[in-house]
């Protein structure tokens, strides 16, 4: 198991009037390679989950285990670790400091000791990886740049590290339809070309259905449900009930099964359910 999460726990501010029981005996697994999809309402505990993966947080019971290593045990070197598990916070073009470009990328890899040709190899790839020109970027600041650009700057960031894993905090809050898209099929290019781990935050269930091949939903600081998107969006009532609900493709297909038509009801974009409501229209179905 590559990150195992153990009866995990975590309250802020405890002992005082602002406690908040962010989290109560969560266990769950991630293996290498998987693209994991992390869903729930605002103050579900979907982030405060995410931030204790590569370190950021403490639990306050329970364990995180890497590699069949616990993640808090003295041995561990935390900032190695969060090069290795990299998160990208929502709204991270906020996070963004230096005088050019070509410093803000550069930055995790610089403070993993990296300089030189690799240096400025990595600061290449991860800006390629992006779609911005090296050339035409490098020597910019940060601050001329549009939010899209910041926003894909701050991706190029995290993957100037080579990690082993990514976590995306709500990447695409903010965004116009257009560049999310592209974001998206960036994020899909780099899980399959990359073979990365990939651990995605977010409440949009149209996008998380198309990428994630396992989800993990969150209600009240709790896993409630877990299992692919297809096993998940059948417990519409449970999602409901916790504040989400199903892709509007899958509803609509969920509907039509309904009133006796034999189709599938696992779909999730518009151009599938066009391909199965034509198939079981030519077959005769229902």
């Amino acid at each position: 198991m590559f990150i195992e999460v153990k009866n995990l726990s975590h309250v802020y501010m405890p002992g005082t009037p602002f406690q908040v029981n962010a989290l109560t005996e969560v266990s769950l697994g991630i293996e290498r390679g998987e693209f994991i999809g992390v869903i729930g309402e605002t103050g579900s505990g979907k982030s405060t989950l995410v931030q204790h993966l590569n370190g950021l947080l403490k639990p306050t019971s329970g364990e995180i285990w890497i590699e069949g290593r616990n993640l808090w045990s003295s041995k561990t070197d935390l900032r190695k670790l969060r090069s290795r598990i990299a998160l990208l916070f929502q709204y991270p073009e906020h996070q963004l400091f230096e005088e050019t470009v070509f410093k803000d990328v550069a930055f995790g890899p610089r403070n993993m000791g990296v300089q030189g040709k690799e240096l400025e190899e990595r600061v290449r790839y991860g800006l390629e990886w992006v779609e911005l020109d090296y050339l035409t970027y490098c020597k910019r600041s940060p601050f001329s740049l549009s939010g899209g650009e910041k926003r894909r700057v701050a991706m190029a960031g995290i993957l100037s590290m080579y990690p082993e894993a990514i976590i995306l905090d709500e990447p695409t809050a903010g965004m116009d339809p257009v560049s999310r898209k592209h974001f998206l099929a960036r994020v899909k290019r780099l899980h399959r070309e990359e073979k990365a781990t990939i651990i995605f935050v977010t409440h949009n269930m149209e996008d998380i259905a198309l990428l994630a091949e396992r989800l993990f939903v969150f209600a009240a600081g709790k896993l409630v449900l877990q299992g692919r998107p297809a096993e998940i969006f059948q417990s519409k009532e449970t999602l409901e009930a916790i504040g989400l609900g199903i892709p509007v493709v899958t509803d609509l297909m969920q509907k039509i099964h309904r009133k006796g038509k034999m189709i599938r009801t696992d779909i999730f974009s518009v151009e599938d359910a066009c391909r199965e409501i034509m198939r079981s229209y030519r077959e005769g179905v229902g």
